[in-house]
């Protein structure tokens, strides 16, 4: 069973922005997967809609064998959005006992969760403060901690060290791999950060203008990168890249382009 499943998957929005288009790829359990692309590209688009908060207009997914949309993938999968938030004016503690307990986890093993989370993230220290008081660095731990403490067999990560310092987004990158490797859980991790992605996925995809331009292995993608041309073609709703091998692909995808409106 793959982890993550994506067949012909898009999203165009009500306005006629397009989200994403014609997404196809899959992920196995205990794979970290870099999905890289500037801002506006489509990475949060195409979490959504993997993680089932967002309806496609085109195409399909799956989380562990279950449609996305499915409210067992709820308890399955967690994300840890780049602007997501948590109650400020609760302690450290009293955030995750609330979200354990929106997981139903008993209370004996949500604090034997929390008092490791916590050890692990460095963030012992913290447990009675009012999150509101703490750093944007520590913020952040607390939110991974809030991700990891249901368990879930994928994880969909959003720029997880981004306001970090080096020390502690090496950590970060270090618990993430650890997840992978020891528990088997899947990570897709959207960033910007090439090293950081370099240095803990094994395969990455590259997404512009709603578009995967590129998916494979680092080797896959070195070797592509040198030998094929690309293809750009602007039209009103955006612009559209291909990778090509000889200029007879040209006119063909040109073609298309305008077929579906462009």
């Amino acid at each position: 069973m793959k982890a993550i499943e994506a067949d012909s998957l898009g999203k165009v929005y009500g306005n006629g922005v397009l989200g994403l288009r014609d997404l196809s790829m899959s992920m196995e359990r205990g794979e970290v997967f870099g999905f890289l692309g500037p801002n506006g590209a489509g990475k949060s688009t195409t979490v959504r809609l993997l993680n089932g908060t967002l309806t496609p207009t085109a195409g399909t997914s799956k989380v562990m064998g279950r449609p996305s949309d499915d409210p067992e993938v709820r308890r399955i999968a967690a994300t840890m959005g780049e602007t997501a938030r948590m109650y400020e004016s609760l302690s450290v503690c009293e955030n995750l006992r609330f979200y354990a307990a929106m997981y139903d986890i008993s209370v004996r093993e949500t604090d034997t969760r929390i008092d490791g989370l916590l050890e692990s993230l460095e963030l012992t220290a913290q447990r009675d403060l009012e999150l509101g008081t703490l750093s944007t660095g520590m913020r952040k731990r607390v939110q991974l901690a809030r991700v990891l403490l249901s368990r879930p067999e994928v994880v969909f990560l959003d720029e997880p060290t981004s306001g970090l310092d080096p020390e502690k987004a090496r950590q970060i990158t270090s618990i993430i791999r650890g997840l992978a490797d020891e528990r088997g859980t899947a990570v897709f991790l959207c960033t910007h950060d090439l090293a950081l992605a370099d240095g803990i996925c094994r395969r990455f995809g590259f997404i512009s203008d709603g578009i995967m331009i590129i998916e494979g292995t680092r080797e896959y993608l070195v070797k592509e990168s040198g030998m094929r041309d690309r293809l750009s073609i602007r039209t009103t709703t955006g612009i559209h890249r291909y990778a090509v091998s000889s200029e007879e692909e040209v006119n063909p995808l040109v073609r298309e382009v305008m077929d579906r409106g462009g």
